[in-house]
């Protein structure tokens, strides 16, 4: 907005200071694009190796915010933005096409030309072009920064984004209002031309030479105007954003889910590398270095299959992942290295089977004895095949995917092939009652009439029940040599003292064990194995006879060697224990640094406390026992996650189940069973055969009582209360969002009505207001003429003589006449005040 002073009368000086502050709102438009292009740079700054380019961001938009829109020190001509973009994107371009590697080190490059063409045009100065252009800019900062993090701090980010988008795209629309305005004061007398040409020019256009200069502006005489329009154009662009804003959000979440995905998502790929997984051989150091990273690996729902409410459990959850049986110690190296190994059985893939059918137990009080609970769990991409369950487990909802050994009680995805995704899959249990999970799984080393989710598996179904472990087995689960590790089976015997005679069953040997590494004061649980590793000793024997000091794995290890030392059967099960539940979205979270290992003792089903702990699982005639060693159950979660904590971690969920994870397959399946719709075919086919039959019904005169009465088939309260409900919402948004919308003045809004300029008009107002007549601020001397001269006729003349010289092509000099008009004029009003018919105060 220009404004053009006048010598003549003054402005009012509410008016004079709203216009010297118009100005200012160009620059807190250039503020707001700055800092737009600012938070575009920082999205980029989840990627790895990005953190450089984000400063880069962050620095040349302040920079160029300070030096050229606010203290204008200088700004770079266009011909020096081109040259410094054209080198820009050589330099680019050339390491983009340098990269050996293909994918997400090529996109950094593509990051790194956007941020320096961003760049260059916060040197330049901001017409509306450049800040259009960096606008677009910034939502391909977000395109990019999606490749490199798709998580919901993504998306968090994208909320200040928008928030500032909108703002200064508003604002944008109004500067561009201001600047093609021209406010003056003088009347706009109409330069005659000196030429023929310049006359015809002039005819032609219908302009003056200075409008020809000014191509675009809106010429106002009155500051008034230029307020007015001022201030109608911020409820505009308020209501603009409003009112769009939802509009734009609806048909963006109806395109993003209603069109058809021509790719794939990418299932856990572009989240970063994939989380550690299971091996068949494992280290004794390793999980201590899974159980210091916080990421997210498991999500379990459990579900009372009987109430259809989430289950919770009052102690720690144990998913299985690997079982491993061989213990060995590698002593080549120039430390000791000790790993557990699972045995490569011959018949593993035989005995690889779809998940077993539920177990009904023969006798009806054993029914009471567990609880039928649905899983659904979500395993994140890892880096292993091995999948975690929760034994015994049977089959219950979609585990096409999964495959499951049944001497083990383990499951795997059905391809041993990396990459390994992410994957949900359901299955049911029977290893809790009343909210604790049973330490008895049932050992069955092959499984007898197995049902697949496809239907029935004939060779099992034929195969003859197994009726004794596989030859060797149990001779790999009591592997022991007392020379490496004498300790184990020093303290071993130590443990069997303290029972005496009468105690020595295979159960009470086993949890004495137990109970003595993970209360003897002397051991203690650590994740900072920082010992010097001894030459030629057995890292277990180190742990028992001179650190005392490790994590699960060394708990658990030992516990397995004491055990073995005194005949007693046993295996090593790694997976996750946890206790962290989220009460909002009700579910479990295992974590990396919730993996775990404990033991499984071999035990003969007649040193069972009671056949109720393993009511719901087939019989066997033998049972493995959990033994869990670990002092204090190492270092779990509270498991009260109610706060920001649980409200992040089910906003991801819903995040990567429905934005980053929405492709085409869960476009047809996940999203449109959840939403209750089914197969569209399906619902249209049924749709239309509902409507035949009650058709049918109303011909045949059936539908007006009885059980199908249309009065009983509509819920006529719900209907009601609905429509009361809309009916109260329009009434308060019309009551509420009325002012918000309007454009009406309101009082903190209100025009201030400026004095004209010319003296006898000036005066011809001031005797009317005299009387109670005042010209509103947004009324013409004609319509005020129209409005007062029936009492008033000399206004008339006064009003055609104020229209020539504030408007017309020639000034009046008829001085005397005015003068006597306006006497005239002053003699009416002082006879009306004086016979009291008007008074001051008093409304015409």
């Amino acid at each position: 907005m220009s404004v053009t002073e006048s010598s003549t009368a003054p402005r009012s000086q509410s008016v004079e200071s709203e216009l010297m502050r118009l100005p200012a709102v160009r620059l807190r438009l250039e503020f707001q694009f700055a800092l737009l292009s600012a938070a575009g740079g920082m999205v980029l700054a989840s990627g790895q190796g990005t953190e450089g380019i984000a400063l880069l961001a962050i620095f040349m938009a302040a920079f160029g915010f300070v030096f050229v829109d606010w203290l204008r020190v200088f700004e770079l001509p266009p011909i020096g933005a081109y040259l410094a973009m054209g080198g820009a994107a050589a330099y680019c371009v050339r390491d983009f096409w340098g990269l050996q590697m293909r994918g997400e080190p090529q996109m950094i490059s593509v990051a790194l030309l956007l941020v320096l063409v961003q760049g260059v045009l916060m040197m330049q100065h901001k017409s509306r072009r450049i800040l259009e252009q960096l606008a677009v800019f910034c939502l391909l900062e977000l395109v990019v920064a999606a490749i490199f993090n798709d998580a919901i701090n993504f998306g968090l980010l994208m909320i200040p984004i928008a928030l500032i988008g909108g703002s200064a795209l508003s604002l944008l629309g109004l500067v561009a209002i201001m600047e093609h305005i021209n406010v003056t004061d003088a009347p706009q007398v109409a330069a005659t031309p000196t030429t023929r040409i310049g006359r015809l020019l002039r005819m032609l256009a219908g302009q003056t030479d200075q409008d020809l200069q000014q191509q675009g502006m809106v010429r106002m005489t009155s500051p008034e105007s230029a307020l007015a329009l001022y201030r109608s154009a911020r409820p505009w662009s308020r209501f603009a954003v409003l009112t769009l804003t939802p509009a734009v959000l609806l048909v963006a979440t109806a395109f993003f889910y209603v069109l058809p995905r021509k790719v794939d998502a990418a299932r856990g790929r572009s989240g970063g590398p994939a989380l550690v997984g299971f091996d068949d051989k494992i280290q004794l150091e390793q999980l201590g270095q899974v159980m210091q990273n916080p990421k997210t690996a498991l999500k379990v729902e459990l579900t009372d299959a009987s109430t259809g409410q989430p289950y919770q459990i009052a102690d720690s959850l144990y998913l299985r992942g690997k079982v491993l049986e061989h213990y060995e110690v590698n002593f080549a190296g120039h430390r000791p290295v000790a790993r557990w190994v699972s045995l490569d059985r011959p018949s593993l893939n035989q005995r690889q089977r779809p998940l077993p059918p539920a177990y009904q137990p023969r006798r009806s009080s054993h029914l009471n004895s567990y609880d039928d609970v649905h899983v659904k769990l979500t395993c994140e991409s890892m880096s292993r095949p091995a999948l975690f369950s929760i034994a015994p487990y049977y089959a219950s909802g979609d585990a096409f995917d999964v495959i499951h050994a049944a001497g083990d009680w383990t499951l795997a995805r059905a391809s041993s092939a990396p990459p390994f995704p992410k994957l949900r899959y359901e299955f049911g249990t029977h290893a809790f009652h009343r909210g604790v999970q049973t330490g008895w799984i049932a050992h069955q080393p092959e499984m007898r009439r197995m049902s697949s989710p496809n239907g029935m598996n004939l060779r099992s179904f034929f195969a003859p029940p197994p009726t004794a472990l596989r030859p060797n087995y149990m001779q790999d689960l009591l592997q022991f040599d007392r020379l490496r590790v004498p300790t184990a089976a020093r303290l071993a015997e130590q443990v069997l003292d303290d029972l005496g005679l009468k105690q020595r069953s295979p159960v009470k040997i086993a949890r004495a064990m137990e109970s003595f590494l993970a209360t003897d004061p002397r051991f203690h649980y650590t994740l900072k194995l920082d010992a010097t590793p001894i030459d030629n000793v057995d890292p277990i024997e180190q742990f028992l006879a001179v650190d005392h000091r490790g994590h699960c794995q060394y708990f658990a290890s030992a516990l397995a060697l004491m055990l073995r030392s005194v005949g007693i059967p046993c295996r090593l099960v790694v997976g996750y224990r946890t206790e962290e539940f989220n009460r909002i979205g009700g579910y479990y979270i295992a974590r990396q640094q919730h993996a775990h290992s404990w033991v499984e003792a071999l035990i003969d089903a007649r040193e069972l406390p009671d056949r109720s702990v393993v009511a719901g699982q087939r019989p066997s005639d033998r049972y493995w026992i959990r033994l869990d060693p670990t002092p204090g159950v190492s270092e779990l979660d509270d498991g009260n996650n109610t706060g920001v904590d649980g409200l992040m971690d089910m906003a991801n969920n819903i995040w990567e189940d429905y934005v980053v994870e929405m492709d085409a397959e869960r476009q047809s399946e996940e999203l449109v069973q959840a939403t209750g719709l089914g197969d569209v075919q399906t619902s249209y086919r049924s749709l239309f055969e509902r409507l035949e039959q009650k058709l049918a019904e109303i011909r045949s005169g059936r539908l007006g009582g009885g059980s199908m009465s249309l009065r009983d088939q509509l819920p006529l309260r719900m209907i009601a209360a609905v429509i009361g409900g809309i009916l109260v919402l329009v009434l308060l948004s019309q009551i509420r969002f009325r002012k918000w919308f309007s454009f009406a003045r309101t009082p903190h809004t209100k025009l201030v009505r400026q004095q004209p300029t010319l003296d006898f008009y000036r005066e011809t107002l001031r005797q009317l207001e005299r009387v109670g007549i005042e010209r509103q601020a947004d009324e013409t001397p004609a319509e005020l003429c129209r409005r007062a001269e029936s009492s008033y006729p000399i206004l008339a003349e006064l009003t055609t003589a104020f229209q020539q010289q504030r408007y017309g092509s020639f000034a009046s000099n008829d001085a005397e006449h005015l003068r006597s008009a306006l006497d005239g004029l002053t003699a009416d009003v002082d006879q009306q005040l004086a016979s009291g018919s008007v008074h001051p105060s008093e409304n015409y």
